[in-house]
């Protein structure tokens, strides 16, 4: 993640502590039923954001530690702990590719609608593997590219909405980068995430330009995106394919 995506996030911060989707989409049950929390675990939540994932596991936990470079998302992610009365939380300033922990400190890591964004991917996983204990699992949730031919333009949409969207993965990558890191890939399932257009484009903060271009890249939209338009012809909503994989440490 870069200097940028960090700006970008701490402007938005407000919105993410808010979205519905990100505090309780259809990715998170999915999470935990494939991390399969132990109240002995020392979690790690990677770009934890406003600590949506982190505070949903921390009651399964022994203890979970938030990670991520913007500043003001921890101060939200903190600050919601402090209301829900979690004490066994903890928000740090960190880096995907460079985490501050020692080898093998964690059972279970987890990161979530998130990695699009990390320039370096293969170093986030070589991180993941380094932190893990032995046996220790993994968890990811990230939107994903079901067709390779459609990465380009997907990435194009994605990028003129969040300028710091970085690439939008396939499975294979992703399996490929998890192997290259010492990672199993056990376990997989696609969730789809129906995001309402004006919704969707308010997140991130877009402005007349940026709805202009996406309404263009919406005219040639490929079949692996639901697109429901409304009587007028305009985007109502459209469907993502989100990622959920389970992955455990090779010995």
């Amino acid at each position: 993640m870069t200097k940028n995506s960090e700006a970008q996030f701490n402007l938005l911060a407000s919105n993410y502590a808010s979205s519905s989707v990100h505090r309780a989409g259809a990715s998170l049950p999915v999470m935990l039923e494939f991390a399969a929390p132990r109240i002995t675990d020392a979690m790690l939540d990677i770009a934890t954001g406003t600590g949506n994932t982190a505070l949903t596991f921390a009651p399964f936990v022994a203890h979970v530690t938030g990670v991520d470079l913007a500043v003001k998302m921890l101060e939200s992610a903190r600050a919601r702990a402090l209301e829900e009365s979690v004490s066994n939380a903890t928000f740090l300033e960190g880096s995907a590719e460079k985490l501050p922990f020692a080898d093998a400190s964690f059972d279970l890591v987890t990161s979530r609608h998130a990695p699009h964004h990390f320039r370096d991917a293969q170093q986030f996983l070589r991180e993941v593997a380094r932190v893990l204990k032995p046996n220790g699992r993994f968890v990811m949730a990230d939107q994903v590219t079901l067709e390779a031919a459609n990465q380009a333009w997907v990435d194009e949409f994605q990028r003129t909405r969040d300028g710091s969207h970085f690439t939008q993965r396939t499975a294979q990558e992703w399996q490929d980068l998890a192997r290259a890191a010492g990672l199993a890939w056990v376990r997989e399932q696609i969730v789809p995430y129906r995001l309402e257009f004006a919704w969707w484009t308010g997140m991130a903060g877009c402005d007349d330009t940026q709805i202009s271009k996406l309404l263009e890249l919406l005219e040639r939209v490929p079949d692996e995106i639901q697109l429901e338009r409304n009587l007028d012809g305009s985007p109502l909503a459209h469907t993502e394919p989100m990622l959920v994989v389970r992955y455990e440490k090779l010995e």
